[in-house]
């Protein structure tokens, strides 16, 4: 495949032309990141057969290939593409998701393997062996050297040729358009509102007497009504039972235990306090001491066990990388939801989208075996 360097307008808009209209168009980037943010540099792009090497420091806008991305008809196809999205999205102000088939997701797809390179997918479909030798290189430097624009290249060179051999090792499992569904997933993942605090959170809660008890519970009601900019400053959890414990009388007082942001008690801190003295004095009806609890009891042992099982198992017989298929937060959530039904047949709850489609029978297959 050749390449050509577009470092002035009429040359883009010659290219943006003949990109126009592709059903699939193969991206890569080159940036450099520091403290101050991370700057994109070239673009790479081809529609399979010549590569681009645009050149996004020299050229401005670039609006006719800024037309050609946000067309939205094009598949896009990347390699790891979470950060060049991200810098194509902002560089050209792009309000629509773009379709993208990661070659680093649908791999994940067919196999153990999850966060593999570029080189080593090459390598393993195509049989290629390809060299990282400027990987490292000063992408902001002027002119970019012959070998460094061919280095740019190569990483798009064998996008098609790998997004080929994948469709069809996806089409044989029926999973293209999971490909599709897991590679969104990945790149802009749905945002999950914050586990709400329980008082079952915080283990030394048996310690307090009924009217500390009420406080806790209700800075849990409070910390879980707060919004995420609200939670910005404001005590965290782990000094709910110092607060609980103590019952400062004011903003002051809350400021003196530690942990507590002075700035926030200055300003919220006797209102806090006067809702927390309230609260103390109405004590939940028929409150008794309990026991404190285990810190570790055979059925979470086993629990834990039997999803670790279940996970690597699953994963095994439908070929997909664990970390993709089942990634550690979302056995947590299952793990929870098992605990408060009461059945493990609940962490299937908490399987949604392209993996709910994968998992829900066999997950299901193995509760019901495993009760009977």
């Amino acid at each position: 495949m050749t390449h050509q360097l577009i470092d002035q307008d009429l040359d883009l808009d010659a290219a943006a032309a003949e990109l126009s209209g592709a059903k699939h168009l193969y991206i890569d980037t080159e940036f450099e990141s520091n403290r101050g943010g991370t700057t994109l540099s070239v673009i790479q792009i081809s529609r399979g057969e010549k590569t681009y090497l645009v050149d996004a420091l020299k050229l401005g806008a670039m609006e006719s290939l800024g037309k050609v991305l946000g067309d939205g008809n094009a598949e896009w196809v990347l390699h790891a593409g979470l950060q060049d999205i991200g810098l194509l999205q902002d560089r050209f102000g792009l309000e629509e998701r773009p379709r993208v088939f990661d070659t680093q997701v649908a791999w994940a797809l067919l196999g153990a393997e999850h966060s593999v390179s570029l080189a080593y997918l090459t390598f393993r479909l195509l049989d290629i062996r390809t060299m990282k030798s400027h990987q490292t290189d000063d992408w902001k430097r002027r002119p970019l050297p012959a070998r460094q624009l061919a280095y740019a290249a190569q990483d798009v060179e064998h996008l098609p040729a790998i997004r080929t051999e994948l469709g069809k090792r996806l089409a044989e499992l029926d999973r293209e358009k999971i490909a599709i569904e897991a590679t969104a997933d990945q790149l802009w993942p749905a945002s999950e509102p914050p586990t709400p605090l329980r008082l079952e959170t915080f283990r030394n809660s048996w310690q307090l007497e009924a009217p500390n008890h009420a406080a806790l519970r209700y800075l849990i009601e409070w910390y879980n009504s707060l919004g995420e900019r609200q939670r910005d400053g404001a005590p965290l959890p782990k000094t709910f039972i110092s607060i609980a414990s103590r019952l400062p009388e004011t903003g002051k007082d809350l400021a003196r235990i530690k942990g507590i942001p002075g700035r926030w008690a200055s300003r919220h801190g006797n209102e806090l306090a006067s809702r927390l003295r309230r609260a103390s004095r109405d004590p939940e009806e028929g409150f008794e001491a309990t026991a404190p609890p285990a810190y570790a009891t055979f059925e979470e042992i086993q629990l834990d066990a039997w999803l670790g099982f279940v996970r690597a198992e699953m994963c095994a017989e439908l070929r997909v990388a664990p970390e993709l298929g089942l990634p550690s937060r979302l056995v947590k959530r299952m793990k929870l939801a098992i605990t408060d039904g009461g059945d493990r047949l609940a962490g299937a709850d908490e399987l949604s989208g392209w993996r709910r489609t994968l998992f829900l029978e066999p997950y299901t297959a193995r509760c019901t075996s495993a009760t009977a």
